[in-house]
């Protein structure tokens, strides 16, 4: 009973802009259809994820890897995370620059080290010890990140990305041996003061697995999210007050609203249900249920 779903951000499109985006959904569609292959190959949820979340890092449509948007020195700061459901192993990184996948460097946080979370050069200085691909911080940088941060240090606001989406990318999956996964990526925000952390890297906030549960990847308002705990929440509302995934989820994301928070999540739990919440105007997501099809979707509808 193999299950995905992937995310490229959530959030409320500038007045005119484009709804429908093609070149997103080719994007969201073919990684999809890789991660799909991947599980019925027999390969792990936690290879899954990890996989396609560095697809989307690659991918310079999103706010992830390459094509992360900038911090307020210009300089790009990526965060991520993993969760393996088996054990409740989880690996996180945040401010790296340096790191060719910060996806990668978070599994080996996971699976090569003693620790759960690395921050900044520690993170890097792990990565470089393990033999992780360094580059350049420029390597990350393309020209629209620049010019939506001089836009933002003009008007002096801290922009969650363009068109005021929120560009967090994530995944998660079940195994055919019944396992889940959650990974997620980000650059955060635009212009926002160096050092500041968001849930994505957080397990419980923005990233949460657990065999007996779910599995879960946020993208939002990154601060409301860590306050609602959302995806530890999810995972109590599920064991401790016998909810089903949909009403977890939609309560979850709720409590991130009553906090002003804007964004959603996707979300698989031990039974293969998938769900996809959203209380923003968009979020780009893909996912593949009990047919085997993948469905990319932006809209509500």
């Amino acid at each position: 009973m193999i299950r995905l779903a992937l995310h490229g951000g959530a959030g409320d499109p500038a007045p005119g802009a484009a709804n429908d985006q093609p070149e997103h959904r080719a994007a969201l569609a073919r990684i999809a259809a890789e991660g799909l292959a991947w599980l019925k190959q027999g390969r792990s949820a936690v290879d899954v994820v990890e996989r396609v979340v560095e697809l989307l890092e690659d991918c310079p449509l999103f706010n992830a890897g390459i094509g992360a948007v900038l911090n307020a020195d210009g300089v790009p700061e990526l965060d991520a995370a993993i969760m393996d459901g088996r054990s409740r192993a989880g690996g996180g990184v945040t401010g790296v620059s340096r790191s060719r996948s910060p996806v990668r460097l978070a599994r080996a946080v996971m699976e090569r080290s003693p620790h759960v979370l690395f921050a900044g050069l520690g993170a890097e200085a792990l990565g470089r010890e393990l033999g992780l691909p360094e580059v350049d911080p420029g390597y990350f940088i393309i020209e629209e990140r620049v010019r939506q941060l001089e836009q933002a240090r003009r008007t002096g606001s801290i922009v969650l990305d363009h068109d005021a989406a929120f560009g967090t990318v994530g995944a998660v999956a079940r195994d055919a041996r019944g396992h889940l996964a959650a990974s997620t990526s980000t650059g955060g925000l635009t212009n926002k003061r160096p050092g500041r952390v968001g849930d994505t890297p957080i397990l419980g906030a923005g990233t949460y697995a657990d065999d007996r549960s779910a599995a879960v990847s946020c993208t939002g308002t990154g601060e409301c999210f860590i306050r609602a705990a959302a995806g530890f929440q999810i995972h109590a509302r599920i064991t401790y007050a016998g909810q089903d995934l949909k009403s977890a989820a939609q309560a979850a994301l709720d409590d991130v609203r009553e906090q002003n928070g804007r964004g959603g999540l996707i979300a698989i739990d031990r039974d293969g249900n998938v769900v996809l919440p959203f209380n923003s105007h968009l979020m780009y997501r893909a996912w593949v249920e009990a047919d085997g099809v993948v469905r990319v979707g932006l809209g509500p509808d």
